[in-house]
């Protein structure tokens, strides 16, 4: 019997995670007839292993895992995979299928459009844009960050820049380093909503009171955003369809 494990980083913030498991319970509803559960990395309960160990108790012989990342990096490529090589080793007689993060793609081109859009960015040469990833240690991560730039600059006249929370080069220093004539839109390219975005406002709020005239807008985030689901299933289908 199959069945779907969706993970997720988990948050520090207890409204973060009941956020994710409000999206991710309308995802595994779609599919009624299908065990699935989801778990996290790490921050909260249920864990990778409690929740793969509660699709085998209801007879899963093959599970499919998919990260609810929005980018490949080091959660995606190894911490989560080798979670699931405990997994393995503890039920050797059960399958494990790893699916993709849900990677730069016409949907998700799509809700950053539209977080923009309600902020009323028109994508005019008097504007900017920076969008702001979290960084990670692998270089794809990176990549794909470039290539979502790269889409988005396609569709507007405004300059597209991005930049990173944790590695470089830093949101801060690309707002710093910003033209001030123009009117700047920062996007952060999270899914989590709370600590990451609130520092970010406050930054935004730091180099402002620095007495720099300029305009800057914080657009919402990602955010698990109803269009993401159908992609976890276009991923889940994707893993099982390797296999074949």
């Amino acid at each position: 019997m199959e069945a779907t494990v969706f993970i997720s980083h988990g948050s520090r913030s207890e409204h973060g995670n009941k956020v994710f498991i409000s999206f991710i319970e309308k995802v595994i509803s779609t599919e009624p007839s299908t065990i699935a559960a989801y778990g996290f990395l790490e921050n909260t309960k249920p864990t990778i292993l409690e929740s793969v160990e509660s699709c085998i108790l209801k007879g899963a012989s093959s599970i499919t895992v998919v990260p609810v990342l929005l980018l490949p990096g080091i959660h995606a490529n190894v911490d989560i995979p080798e979670e699931l090589a405990k997994v393995s080793l503890k039920y050797p007689e059960v399958k494990i299928l790893y699916g993709d993060p849900l990677g730069v793609n016409d949907t998700i081109l799509e809700i950053v459009l539209d977080r923009l859009k309600d902020q009323g960015f028109s994508g005019s040469k008097s504007e900017s844009l920076l969008l702001v990833g979290h960084g990670s240690r692998d270089p794809l991560a990176a990549t794909e960050f470039e290539k979502l730039a790269f889409r988005v600059q396609e569709k507007v006249l405004s300059k597209v820049e991005t930049g990173y929370i944790t590695t470089q080069p830093f949101y801060g220093e690309k707002l710093l380093a910003s033209e001030v004539d123009k009117k700047m839109y920062v996007l952060p390219f999270l899914l989590y909503t709370g600590g990451f975005t609130v520092k970010m406002e406050e930054t935004i709020n730091s180099i402002l009171l620095q007495g720099q005239e300029r305009e800057v807008v914080l657009c919402e985030p990602v955010g698990f955003d109803d269009r993401l689901g159908g992609l976890l299933l276009q991923r889940v289908d994707d893993a099982r369809e390797r296999l074949t």
